[in-house]
């Protein structure tokens, strides 16, 4: 191959292979309340604004498709779900959050591979989005998310929004499943007669 021709990008498993990290991943249950609440201080402020944690109160109260915890040597670490949108093809992932001592160790990569492999399809790609800050551009980018538009902050640009999406094709997805089935990283997900809202304040 001569210098001029073109390198083919590397697929979305070959970028998230390397980084996997072997954990305990399973649905979220009232009792990690307080645990995904300490994950979401310890990125305040730098990440998060401290009154965020209201909001994200309410939105384990409320619920949604799945929210996944990770569990390292025992200890809630990683916390993020994801909200398959009825009907319309399209999924979120929401609230997706590291703790900072757990920064840049692949648990980041390993939560939205556990996502993403929740992703139900029928033969099309699923569009996925995200809203975040756009500090992290650089992570979410090297997966592919292009970013879709920007939501300016009043506090300052450094705390402007931006909304991301991937299209995700049904042999990515079944490639993110085979490959965590082979680093025998397994979801744990709940009965069904267990998916029900969070309990406020439980």
């Amino acid at each position: 191959m001569s210098s001029s021709d073109p390198v083919a990008e590397p697929g979305l498993m070959e970028v998230i292979a390397p980084k996997l990290v072997r954990c305990r991943i399973r649905e979220f249950h009232e009792d990690d309340l307080e645990a995904c609440l300490d994950i979401h201080r310890s990125n305040e402020p730098d990440y998060l604004e401290p009154g965020g944690i209201h909001g994200f109160v309410e939105f384990l109260a409320r619920g949604t498709s799945y929210y996944l915890v990770i569990e390292h040597d025992g200890k809630i670490i990683a916390c993020g779900g994801l909200e398959l949108a009825g009907d319309s093809g399209h999924a979120t992932l929401v609230y997706g959050l590291v703790h900072r001592q757990f920064h840049g160790r692949g648990f980041g990569t390993t939560l939205l591979a556990a996502r993403l492999s929740l992703l139900e399809h029928e033969g099309d790609a699923v569009p996925v989005w995200v809203s975040t800050s756009l500090a992290a551009v650089s992570f979410f980018g090297r997966f592919g998310f292009t970013l879709h538009s920007v939501t300016p902050d009043p506090v300052g640009p450094e705390r402007d929004q931006g909304l991301f999406w991937l299209k995700v094709t049904p042999d990515e997805i079944e490639s993110i499943r085979a490959g965590l089935d082979h680093r025998d990283i397994q979801i744990e997900l709940n009965p069904p007669a267990e998916d029900s809202a969070v309990e406020p304040e439980a």
